[in-house]
């Protein structure tokens, strides 16, 4: 695996649309990679061509990738990407409210097409009485401290054993398939049970059980299952000895082989990502397989040149004349100021400009959305830590992306909560870019600081709901 992915090329994937409305001159595109290392997701965007088609190289070159595709109003579906893969989306046949994963008017062909045209009909299949089982197993895993051993082994068996006569029952007809769908499957089991251990130890033969699983899809689940044993593996309940990068690295090493310790490696980049020209070369050099070892250095190359890009762009500022981080909105009575950004030329820019607005001032930005549960319920949180801290050098800004929301009931949200700030309605794709450029979550909410000394850390922030004034002045690098 290791010499194949090494000189294995990215895989691209072609999206053609046809019977086309003549009303219609473009589709936008979406597509959310999944990926393992720095971030486990990535948004990307694309448009088609005058001929109604699009072509996408993917970023890297991971085996069985999956996109979470979005096609206009016309298709949503996950995709699998090894070799390559043509999805065409037929309008005239589609029902009214667009397709979903598979149907009519959708077909995938290529080198992946049968295996995508099965996941996807496999994702449909009892779509009811999987996700029952998905919500059992996710239940019963964050109460396993409430059972015994095994109490908890039989709980679990139970539910893989339905999910296990479900998947028998679609792949009597999919024979050739059984392979993926019971990888993806023990994937979502076993990254459960890694989940339900975290600050534990499993029993041996879990352990042993668990560890030895190999996702065959770089998928939710798939990267998932590696994010978690990862999380499981920092977090097992030790001595009292204070745990440091080098032995977590070597206990990754003493657990697993060095195929999969290199993995987790990778994954691991992620928790350090904040002081990565600490810890990236010594995660690096202890990677023993070539194509993590190339994943790897590729992420310290991109972290070093978007430090040295923020670096630049604060000690190259020079005083503007006209501030512009949006398009005036309204000023509200709770201090508060409206925005909105439809297009951006530069996110460089757009930085600069809110630094500027609030000079000597660190800044707290908050990515989240109107729909977005997590988010409504931390933001009174950072309301309180405002109105509590007024004295501190700090500007609070709310970006909250257009996506799956209107400009309208972003305002109502914003009414409501009576949040004093900086809030600005920000175009999703501007979103994903400002994201990438701070390093900062793919979900929402997502955090990122700008200390009073222009560090930008996204880790300082998890939950506004556990900061306090002490840790506040020290998050902003007071």
């Amino acid at each position: 695996m290791d010499a194949y992915l090494m000189a294995h090329e990215p895989a691209t994937l072609t999206i053609q649309i046809k019977n086309l409305p003549d009303t219609v001159k473009k589709v936008p595109i979406t597509y959310t990679l999944v990926q393992l290392g720095v971030g486990t997701q990535t948004t990307r965007y694309a448009e088609m061509d005058k001929t109604g088609i699009a072509k996408i190289v993917f970023d890297q070159n991971f085996p069985n990738q999956q996109a979470w595709l979005s096609v206009g109003d016309y298709l949503y579906a996950g995709v699998y990407l090894n070799d390559g893969l043509t999805v065409s989306i037929d309008v005239s046949k589609l029902p009214k409210d667009g397709g979903y994963m598979i149907g009519e008017g959708i077909v995938y062909s290529g080198l992946d097409g049968n295996l995508n045209t099965v996941m996807n009909k496999n994702v449909l299949f009892k779509k009811t009485e999987r996700n029952a089982l998905t919500n059992r197993l996710t239940a019963v895993s964050r109460a396993r401290r409430n059972f015994t051993a095994d109490a908890f082994a039989i709980k679990i068996d139970s539910i893989r054993k339905a999910i296990e006569a479900l998947e028998d029952e679609f792949i009597a007809s999919n024979k050739n398939y059984s392979w993926a769908v019971k990888n993806e499957s023990l994937s979502e089991i076993y990254g459960s049970i890694a989940v339900s251990y975290w600050g534990d130890v499993m029993p041996a033969e879990l352990f042993k059980e668990v560890s030895a699983h190999q996702p065959m899809f770089t998928s939710n689940d798939g990267a998932g299952f590696y994010n978690y044993l990862n999380i499981y593996t920092r977090n097992m309940k030790s001595g009292k000895e204070a745990k440091t990068l080098i032995s977590n690295l070597a206990l990754l090493d003493s657990l697993y082989t060095p195929q999969k310790s290199a993995i987790l490696k990778l994954v691991s980049l992620d928790s350090e990502k904040d002081v990565f020209s600490k810890s990236y070369s010594i995660i690096i050099n202890s990677i023993q397989t070539q194509w993590t070892k190339k994943l790897a250095n590729n992420e310290l190359i991109k972290a070093n040149n978007n430090q040295k890009r923020i670096d630049n762009l604060l000690a190259n500022s020079t005083k503007i004349e006209s501030i512009t981080i949006g398009t005036p909105l309204s000023k509200l009575a709770f201090d508060a100021e409206l925005f909105q950004i439809k297009e951006l030329k530069s996110v460089d820019d757009f930085m600069l400009n809110l630094k500027q607005k609030f000079p000597n001032k660190a800044l707290i930005i908050d990515f989240w959305a109107t729909w977005c549960g997590p988010c409504l319920s931390d933001l009174p949180n950072s309301k309180k830590l405002h109105e509590a801290n007024k004295d501190l050098p700090v500007a609070y800004v709310y970006l909250c992306t257009s996506s799956g929301s209107t400009i309208e009931l972003w305002k109502q949200k914003v009414a409501n909560l009576q949040i004093p700030g900086t809030h600005i309605f920000v175009e999703d794709k501007i979103v994903s870019q400002l994201k990438e450029m701070l390093n900062a979550s793919t979900g929402f909410p997502a955090y990122v600081v700008m200390d009073v000394n222009g560090k930008v850390n996204s880790k300082v922030i998890t939950h506004m709901g556990y900061l306090n004034r002490e840790s506040l002045k020290k998050v902003i690098g007071l």
